[in-house]
């Protein structure tokens, strides 16, 4: 009986502390908004004490929230309807409308994808990265050519495909923002990216790639918390948007030695802010699902053939 009491005692004192545990990847770059709510106590302003729990990988960061080790993460929309669709509660706050790109050596010219006909191209996050299946997905509307038919690919992780393209390993790469931002510093040149092939795809709005992630059932109890929190990382953008004071603040945390890096990464950062989402941005998310679930199939959504629009909560931090 007495060990029962303290451990009711135990999660009364937790829950009073208004502690949200939100999980990272420690060198993400959630990370510069988070540090930017702590720099300005954003959190007791909004009534919750930010904790940051660093994790080492993407699948340790989502095993985390199905564990409840942690309260919030940042995951894209499919992990989250797949879930739903196995009877998780998960939910689904817009986070970044930023998008990958792809970038190559700029003595090649390569200036479209069908200038990369039997080139070595790097994909990072595998053979069902969005990017990439995307890419492909324009490739057959302007080309009728799938993009995986005429070059070379190889999947690794971010860091490494980078280098490569840097030495000359690899002609072009598709990779996720903020390491083709430091392409673009080093003088590679940009193809094309999403944000140039989602509009002759039939996607007019802004899709919010990323988002904030948390359970129906931890809002049903910390309703406060989740909305402060939410209402703290809307004031840290704005923060991040028009004040470079508080860049200089994170640039030992960005590891951005260099000027030209440095203000690549703030640029990219802030082009990937979320001003708004409505009804027309969740019509074209599920026209973009759709697409996704065409070229990617079962080994991208699973049995979650639709897109679930229950997943996106509803809250306005203004």
């Amino acid at each position: 009986m007495r060990v029962f009491l303290l451990v009711i005692m135990a999660i009364f004192i937790a829950n009073a502390s208004g502690k949200l545990r939100v999980g990272v990847l420690s060198f993400g770059t959630v990370n510069w908004e988070l540090q930017t709510i702590k720099n300005n106590k954003l959190d007791s302003k909004n009534g919750f004490n930010l904790e940051i729990v660093k994790l080492a990988s993407k699948n340790a960061v989502s095993t985390a929230l199905l564990a409840k080790s942690v309260d919030v993460i940042v995951t894209d929309f499919i992990w989250v309807n797949r879930q739903r669709n196995k009877g998780f509660d998960f939910v689904y706050y817009p986070y970044s409308k930023v998008v990958g790109s792809m970038y190559a050596r700029p003595e090649l010219n390569i200036n479209s994808l069908e200038k990369l006909d039997g080139k070595n191209l790097g994909v990072s996050g595998g053979s069902v990265d969005k990017t990439w299946l995307l890419m492909r997905a324009y490739s057959k509307y302007k080309y009728k050519k799938d993009l995986k038919d005429i070059v070379n690919p190889t999947y690794a992780a971010p860091p490494i495909l980078n280098k490569k393209l840097l030495d000359k390993s690899l002609d072009a790469t598709i990779n996720f923002w903020h390491f083709t931002a430091k392409l673009n510093a080093k003088g590679m040149k940009k193809v094309i990216g999403l944000d140039d092939i989602l509009p002759k795809l039939g996607i007019k709005n802004d899709i919010s790639f990323i988002g904030w992630t948390f359970s129906e059932s931890f809002v049903s109890q910390d309703k406060k918390i989740i909305d402060g929190f939410l209402k703290a990382s809307s004031e840290a953008k704005q923060l991040l948007s028009s004040n470079d004071k508080e860049w200089d603040k994170l640039r030992t945390l960005m590891k951005a030695k260099k000027d030209s890096i440095f203000a690549v990464l703030k640029d990219g950062y802030k082009k990937g802010i979320v001003q708004k989402f409505d009804e027309n941005n969740i019509k074209d998310t599920k026209k973009l699902y759709e697409l996704l679930v065409k070229e990617g199939g079962q080994k991208l959504v699973g049995d979650a053939i639709k897109l679930d629009e229950t997943i996106f909560y509803d809250f306005n931090p203004k």
